[in-house]
């Protein structure tokens, strides 16, 4: 019975374990269910500012370009990330661009400039 029990409880955490998204997945699961149209996330680490420097030159060079589309970026800070349930940690810094509830585009670590415009404004230009 003690055995049973184990097992049991073993096979319930492999489960719960294995059915957990993270970013890499396509949709964006939320904790409050909230389901995002379209979006622009752009995940910050003040430790790491050094590093986003070529995101900083390129959401200015973007915002200028699409002035509609990036009204309401959304900037999830890592130190307030911990305390958000909502939005699951990347890499740092970060852009998704979320469309129908769906990454459409991730950049991560380190980049170029003219590369976060490429692919962002490809997946904004779908809109």
């Amino acid at each position: 019975m003690k055995h049973l029990l184990t097992l049991i409880m073993l096979a319930s955490t492999a489960l719960l374990l294995t059915s957990c998204n993270d970013l890499a997945a396509d949709k964006v699961v939320l904790a409050e269910d909230r389901f995002i149209n379209r979006q622009v996330i752009f995940f910050t680490d003040d430790r790491k500012i050094s590093e986003e420097v070529e995101y900083y030159d390129a959401i200015i060079e973007l915002k200028s370009k699409y002035p509609e589309d990036l009204k309401h970026l959304e900037v999830v800070n890592q130190k307030s990330d911990h305390s958000n349930p909502n939005i699951q940690s990347p890499v740092y810094p970060a852009i998704i661009v979320v469309d129908n509830n769906r990454i459409v585009t991730k950049i991560s670590g380190k980049a170029q400039k003219e590369q976060i415009i490429k692919s962002v404004s490809k997946a904004i230009k779908q809109w």
